[in-house]
């Protein structure tokens, strides 16, 4: 079995390291983001220094705004990093972790960690 072969069967068979992937896009997309939001950014205070109004900058503008940017980098965030958080946790706890352990590592209650260990939509 190749290199590449065994890290996408080990990937298949090994949820937090897919999730972890998941994580991986969803930044790299975010970079790529948050260039475009900058670069938009820097054109704003440019056509503001021009005297333009907001009202003349914004209208007629391609999206998305940054304003969307920004929203779909928070989505994006937290849906990839919440999958992580419960692969992780279901893998911390069928390694024998407590909940109270998973709870004081992740830095949540146990409650928290006993609703990710109970979720089944991921």
């Amino acid at each position: 079995m190749t290199a590449v072969a065994y890290y996408v069967q080990e990937v298949a068979d090994d949820p937090v390291l897919e999730a972890l992937d998941g994580l991986v896009r969803a930044l790299r997309a975010n970079a790529a983001r948050i260039d475009g939001a900058i670069a938009r950014a820097e054109q704003i205070r440019e056509q503001r220094a021009t005297g333009m109004s907001y009202r003349d900058i914004e209208s007629g503008v391609e999206r998305p705004l940054i304003v969307e940017l920004t929203r779909d980098n928070l989505a994006a965030l937290v849906e990839a990093g919440s999958k992580l958080r419960r692969a992780e946790a279901r893998a911390l706890h069928a390694e024998g972790m407590t909940m109270e352990q998973i709870a004081e590592l992740f830095g949540v209650t146990r409650q928290r960690v006993s609703a990710l260990l109970r979720r089944i939509d991921d």
